[in-house]
């Protein structure tokens, strides 16, 4: 029967620092939080329990009864669901590690908290999912949180995913180290690289991250876009606006030329999430302008743009939701 639902009530699992969850949307107005364990600290999982329990929301929302946390979300969609239990749409977003510190993190500005939580390793689970049938090709793997490059086991993530027949993996980087895993991958067009550069020159660059890293980020962008020789457009340069630092054409353009000159085609776009938040009542048309700039200037040019949810919000105008 047609329903209500998201790929991620149906079949997605996110690892996140403590616990499991069925997505990790809690940037829009609805999606995350949707608990499948409470506490979790990498041992092994129960596989019945964890399907009882997505069984159950999946009936919830068959019923016409959405969860709070799923309303308004951008990911649902009524259609006929695949009922069988598996996953395809992996998240891992327990990474606490990271090797900058930018200005807008989360994770930055609740350091005290997360200095007290101890990474875990997702490589046995991983393998279990495989080794049961539980995890399959077709759908989604995303990778973000914290840095996932600095993760030990990161490299052997990577290859088990690829060699396992996946197809579709994102990283959401920092792009400061080289990951040999990422560009084996963008080679077989089997993986998409969004770093984070935020900047179109040093200064800028390390007044955000608050690391003297902006070579080498450039340095990696060009070895991502070398291995992606191949024209499938998997290293994509991000741009986050932030008011009062970046948030002029003047950097921009130096972003854009910098992408260029490194062979980057794809361009992706933001705006700082919790300024976003304060201020979305009453963001002035200045910030559209900009997004509209960066827009233009990428068409223009030949590349790709994609709008993050605080820069897609502000084009459709639903900065009021």
């Amino acid at each position: 029967m047609k329903y209500l639902s998201c790929r991620y009530i149906e079949h997605g699992m996110d690892f996140e620092h403590t616990r499991l969850e069925t997505c990790c949307f809690t940037c829009h107005s609805g999606g995350g939080r949707i608990t499948l364990q409470d506490v979790y600290k990498g041992e092994p999982i129960d596989w019945k329990e964890l399907f009882d329990k997505k069984r159950k929301y999946r009936e919830q929302h068959r019923q016409g009864n959405l969860m709070p946390n799923c309303v308004g979300c951008v990911f649902l969609e009524e259609r006929e669901w695949d009922e069988e239990d598996y996953i395809n749409f992996l998240q891992f977003n327990y990474w606490i590690l990271c090797n900058s510190k930018c200005t807008y993190c989360y994770e930055v500005q609740n350091k005290k908290m997360f200095d007290k939580i101890k990474p875990y390793d997702a490589v046995p689970v991983v393998k279990d999912m495989i080794a049961k049938n539980i995890l399959r090709p077709g759908g989604e793997v995303s990778f973000g949180g914290g840095e996932p490059t600095v993760a030990p086991e990161f490299e052997e993530l990577i290859q088990i995913l690829t060699e396992n027949g996946f197809k579709n993996m994102r990283i959401h980087s920092s792009g400061i180290k080289y990951s040999p895993a990422i560009a084996e991958a963008i080679k077989r067009g089997v993986l998409n690289v969004v770093i984070s550069i935020d900047a179109g020159c040093d200064k800028t660059y390390k007044k955000i991250k608050q690391v003297n890293a902006y070579k080498s980020v450039i340095n990696n962008m060009k070895k991502y876009a070398e291995a992606n020789k191949n024209g499938y457009g998997l290293m994509t340069s991000k741009y986050i606006i932030i008011p009062n630092i970046n948030d002029n054409k003047k950097e921009i353009d130096k972003w854009i030329d910098s992408v260029r000159k490194v062979g980057g085609k794809w361009l992706a776009l933001d705006i700082e999430d919790v300024w976003y938040k304060t201020n979305r009542a009453t963001i002035s048309n200045y910030y559209l302008e900009l997004v509209n700039y960066v827009i233009d200037k990428a068409n223009s040019l030949g590349m790709k743009i994609e709008l993050y949810d605080r820069a897609r919000g502000l084009k459709e105008g639903k900065n009021q939701l």
